[in-house]
């Protein structure tokens, strides 16, 4: 017989064999079921899992056989774990490795065997094996089935181990978020791949949520906390993530509690587990809530220093033990080795002591008693005593805890939290004269079962509060209840059972009249504490909270009177046909305000905002006007467009986009604000309108050219055969004649303007000639009426040169110089005026005319706009002269203004740029 060779990495094989932990296990369905299988597809006596151990093979699973292990010397498996592939033996008998072996020789008289290594870590542990009394050889199809079912054996051991390993990991949890729950802390486990979150029950307390109320994800806490806070906790993050954890996660931030309060919390963290790349793949940590803590820091403003001393150096011990006489530690955290004056290794399994033994002898009974009560009602207790350290000293501790049950309501463990307060004691004498220093009153307020409540002790302050000294109701605390606002009686009264009942922190707001008749608001604050007498002590802080009050009330008007102008603008939207949208021209995102729905025809209910819908909305010929657009608005931050836009039912309407981007450098994302207004009932009175003046214009125009000529034909050969009455008539028809002629020539050109129909031929030329042809062509009318036409031309102006059109310079110039001639007085100046002006040549056109009123400068350059009507029509005109003047200085690049700080007359200013 040939014993099985021991593998080199027996070390290693056999370790991964006792960490599947099926050794000497009972017998599982999961594994059972597989050999049943095997033994009906393969169709053998006997089918076996073994694990293969340092001197036996142990069988899981067995089928045939009652045998539960043998010696592994005579294996047949101790010699398939050798290799990778099935270890197949066609006759025993005749093979000299297992001729004379017992198995052979005896029971179960093997003649046939195949072994399927079973791998576990890369090690094989053990095999799936056949076993039958007749020779026999598998062939290639049954050898693959064999492998198949060796290799859901092997995940069966997986799956098993991820069982235990869940098991365990829950029990953990369990243990950490009962400590963590008595610590007043929650625990979190994100992990960051897949973005999921665990968020243990005592994190979702903290915010006021039970545990199925808030979701485990990132997005339920991201719900809660305060922007602001949210940022600083993502750079955070991030910093953590880039020094691969070496830079702390740890930042004290707000939320927002389910009653609508602010919770402080500190939120600590850390990445423990990171991919090869350096990657980040979970992060845990915990919430602490510091809303207590952060309240009195505020009001605690000079004493801030030494309150963070003694909170630093304040030590924890965290612990989980048997309910017991000896309060048997099962856990226990290092810090009880400065409480103390022992290791936490002594108290584990009381292995050198007992934590008993360290309590003080007078507070033992007194500790068994409030725990056996907290546990018989299965509440948390707060408890204080003493320890004697290993020096003989005396120190005082806070106890808090609360006991974990099983399924049948049994006590497992005790959970808790210890804190030296050996500190505070010390402290106590200076902590009241701190109080003193507050502006709110700290107090202690007592309750007993009878109903009767007092002050034992209250800060100075309490007179500033109540009116009474604190001497007054150091027995009998009605006097400070008969301050308080009756209507507020019912409320505070439940408040205060509500926490001597569940022995919860008790925090309240009411009102207090004061002794000049004014009402004041005053918000408490306080944690009870069960005295051995049955009665209930508070301590607490109660401050006065008028003022905030009413801002409070203060801003929940101004939430009315907004509330109220977004119906109005509501309202004014709707009637105007206007609606208002946001965009962002990097992003594409879009919002926009209800109207926009009824003036794209969309249905709200079914159409959601986006750039695409909006873009499939305009007319194909205006898309590229529109984009232009907003490609110019990127530049100048404006976006002022009039597009057409073709509606769901076909029908095409007129529509004006009026926008501005968001100032500042911040506005990476591009963002625009503006509106949108139906124009389409605007749009067809317009084309109505030009429709009309071509028309009537150019109906006009033709014979009206005929009778001004006829008219003055006449005037030139018949007039002197003429009556003066005749001849009179004459002049007044071929004067209006001229006037109705060039009203309607200027109507042209500034509907020509307007339209962009009119052509401007610009060329670079010298301003001295032009300026000097416009005086010549006007010197006739000047001797006619009485005027005198200065040139002021100031060097180097004279050689000045500009790009424009000679013909539209001269038209504008003589609508200039025939209004100021036409206002001037007799022998009175019109002066034409140029100059150097910045990078640019100012033209002016000056008169010594009574001037333009300063009412009507706003409206001077409109269309059939004139100062006086009865002027107007004593001294001739259209209104239209100063329009078309402004139209084509603008087309030819320029400017035109009225110069407001001239006395004397009217001053007009043309300004173009220099060419250089």
């Amino acid at each position: 017989m040939q014993p099985p060779m021991i593998p080199e990495c027996e070390a290693e094989r056999l370790q991964s064999l006792q960490h599947t932990g099926l050794l000497d296990t009972p017998g599982e369905p999961r594994f059972d079921r597989l050999t049943r299988l095997v033994q009906q597809c393969l169709q053998t006596e006997i089918v076996l899992i073994s694990l293969v151990d340092a001197d036996r093979q142990w069988f899981k699973s067995k089928q045939g056989l009652d045998a539960c292990e043998t010696g592994r010397d005579i294996s047949f498996c101790g010699h398939s774990i050798l290799g990778t592939d099935i270890f197949q033996v066609t006759d025993a008998s005749l093979d000299p490795r297992f001729a004379d072996n017992p198995l052979v020789t005896g029971a179960p008289h093997i003649r046939f065997y195949a072994g399927a290594p079973l791998q576990v870590d890369g090690q094989a542990i053990g095999t799936l094996c056949l076993i039958d009394a007749k020779p026999r050889t598998l062939d290639a199809g049954e050898q693959a089935i064999l492998r198949e079912f060796a290799n859901a054996v092997q995940q069966e051991i997986q799956d098993r181990l991820q069982d235990q390993a869940e098991v365990e990991l829950s029990e953990q949890r369990s243990l950490y978020e009962h400590i963590l729950e008595q610590t007043m802390a929650g625990y979190w486990d994100w992990h960051i791949q897949d973005n999921t979150e665990y968020l243990s029950p005592s994190f979702k307390m903290m915010f006021g949520y039970h545990d199925d109320e808030m979701e485990n994800s990132p997005e339920a806490w991201q719900k809660i906390i305060f922007p602001d806070d949210l940022t600083k906790v993502l750079i955070s993050f991030e910093q953590h993530i880039a020094s691969q954890g070496e830079k702390p996660f740890d930042n004290v931030v707000r939320y927002r509690h389910k009653n609508g309060s602010t919770v402080w919390v500190r939120c600590l963290g850390k990445v423990i587990e990171w991919s090869e790349d350096n990657k980040p793949i979970r992060m845990v940590g915990s919430h602490v809530d510091l809303t207590q803590e952060m309240q009195v820091r505020e009001a605690l403003q000079q004493s801030r220093d030494q309150f963070q001393t003694l909170v630093a150096n304040i030590p924890g011990i965290t612990y989980r033990c048997l309910a017991d006489e000896h309060w048997t530690m099962v856990y226990m955290s290092g810090s009880i080795d400065p409480l103390s004056g022992y290791p936490a290794s002594d108290f584990i399994q009381n292995k050198v002591r007992s934590y008993a033994s360290v309590i003080h002898p007078d507070d033992n009974d007194y500790l068994e008693q409030a725990i056996a009560k907290a546990v018989a009602e299965k509440t948390s207790w707060l408890l204080h005593y003493r320890v004697i350290h290993k020096d003989g000293s005396i120190r005082y501790v806070e106890e808090r805890g609360m006991g974990e049950y099983l399924d049948d309501g049994s006590l497992r463990y005790l959970d808790g939290f210890i804190l030296d307060v050996t500190s505070e004691k010390a402290l106590k004498r200076q902590l009241l004269k701190l109080t003193e220093q507050l502006p709110g009153v700290v107090y202690q307020f007592q309750q007993w079962p009878d109903g009767r409540m007092a002050f034992p002790y209250a800060s100075s302050h309490l007179k500033l509060i109540y009116g009474v000294m604190p001497d007054e109701v150091k027995e009998d605390a009605s006097k400070v209840f008969a301050v308080i606002e009756p209507d507020d009686l019912p409320a505070l009264a439940a408040s205060i059972e509500r926490s001597a009942r569940e022995l919860s922190l008790w925090q309240h707001e009411y009102r207090i009249q004061r002794e000049n008749g004014r009402m004041a608001w005053v918000s408490g604050r306080a944690m009870p504490e069960p005295m051995p007498d049955g009665s209930v002590l508070w301590h607490g802080y109660i401050y006065d909270i008028t003022e905030t009050k009413q801002h409070y009330l203060a801003l929940e008007q101004a939430n009315e009177q907004l509330h109220l102008a977004q119906q109005r603008l509501e309202l004014s939207s709707q009637q105007a046909q206007i609606g208002y949208w946001q965009a962002s021209l990097k992003t594409g995102y879009l919002w926009w305000s209800p109207m926009i729905y009824d003036v794209f025809g969309f249905d709200a209910s079914c159409t959601d905002p986006s750039v695409a819908l909006f873009k499939s909305t305009v007319h194909p010929d205006d898309l590229p006007l529109v984009e232009a657009s907003e490609e110019k608005a990127k530049f100048t931050g404006l976006h002022d467009v009039v597009h057409r836009i073709i509606r769901p039912d076909g029908e095409i309407r007129w529509v004006h986009e009026l926008a501005q981007m968001l100032p500042g450098t911040d506005n990476l994302e591009l963002m625009m604000i503006g509106s949108v207004q139906d124009v389409t009932e605007r749009m067809r009175l317009q084309q109505m309108k030009d429709e009309f003046i071509s028309t009537v214009s150019h109906e006009l125009r033709t014979p009206l050219t005929s009778i001004n000529g006829a008219l003055k034909l006449l005037l030139a050969t018949q007039s002197s055969s003429m009556t003066e009455k005749g001849q009179k008539l004459l002049q007044v028809a071929s004067s209006n004649s001229s006037r109705l002629q060039h009203l309607i020539n200027d109507l042209l050109d500034i509907e020509k303007l307007i339209a962009g129909k009119m052509n401007f031929e610009l060329k670079t030329q010298p301003i001295l000639p032009l300026l000097q042809q416009a005086i010549s062509d006007h010197s006739t009318f000047l001797e006619k009426a009485g005027l005198q036409l200065k040139l002021d031309i100031t060097p180097p102006a004279d050689q000045a040169k500009v790009v424009l059109d000679e013909h539209r310079l001269q038209q504008i110039l003589a609508n200039l110089l025939s209004n100021a001639m036409k206002y001037s007085p007799q022998q009175g100046v019109v002066t034409v005026q140029a100059r150097l002006a910045g990078s640019g040549l100012e033209i002016a056109i000056q008169d010594q005319g009574p001037g333009i009123p300063l009412a009507f400068h706003d409206h001077l350059f409109e269309r059939f706009s004139q100062a006086d009507a009865s002027s107007a029509r004593e001294k001739g005109g259209t209104g239209l002269g100063l329009a078309l003047c402004k139209e084509l200085v603008e087309g030819m690049g320029g400017r035109i203004s009225l110069d407001t700080g001239y006395q004397q007359g009217a001053r007009f200013c043309i300004w173009f740029s220099l060419v250089s």
